[in-house]
Order: structure tokens, then sequence, then C-alpha cells
């Protein structure tokens, strides 16, 4: 295992797909934290918009995270090349499949 996906061991994995995984960590403040490799995006410009894009899907959806855990997103590189709308299903896709386990909607 890579040494960028062995800090999130002790979290819980809700999600994985070839483009992002979403991890729950639980906290006394809820939140969303994004977690963007420079090795898969050196430009800090792309890794910034990418960040604006999830916070703009999360913002669209109308998802709640709960107060007791924070959602990690942990972005791999094929999630860059996917448009703002591919983008918006795919987290949309997530989230409905997650809504039962962490009542987020």
């Amino acid at each position: 295992m890579s040494g960028s996906n062995q800090k999130f061991n002790s979290y819980n994995c809700i999600y994985s797909s070839k483009n992002f995984r979403l991890f729950y960590k639980p906290s006394s403040k809820g939140g969303l934290e994004i977690s963007i490799s420079k090795k898969y995006f050196r430009l800090a410009v792309k890794r910034n918009k990418i960040k604006r894009h999830i916070k703009e899907i999360f913002r669209s959806l109308n998802i709640v995270i709960p107060g007791d855990g924070v959602i990690i997103f942990s972005v791999f590189r094929p999630f860059g090349e996917l448009s703002y709308e591919k983008a918006l299903l795919e987290v949309d896709e997530a989230v409905k499949s997650l809504s039962g386990d962490l009542s987020l909607k």
C-alpha cells in the first residue's frame, strides 16, 4: 500500500471508486476535508480548482454532514479529468449510496 493511503487506514472507508474515496473520521465537529496529493496534481492551481469544484458540488447537492464526524474526500488522478457535470453525477451517486449509513441527506 502506498504511503498516501496508509494515513487513512485508521478511518472507515465509506465509498470507493477509481476517481475518489470517501472516509469517515469521528470528530467533535462536522465538516469536509479534501485530500489531493501533489503526486497526482503538481500545480497548486489545479489542486485548488479541484477543491473548489468539490466544495461547490457539496453545496449544490445540499449535503449536510453530521456533527459527530468529518468526511474526508480523497481524490485520485482520473477525477481531475472529469468535467464538472460528470463529477457532480458521480459524487451524487456516492452520497445516495451512503445516505442510509451516515444520514448525509
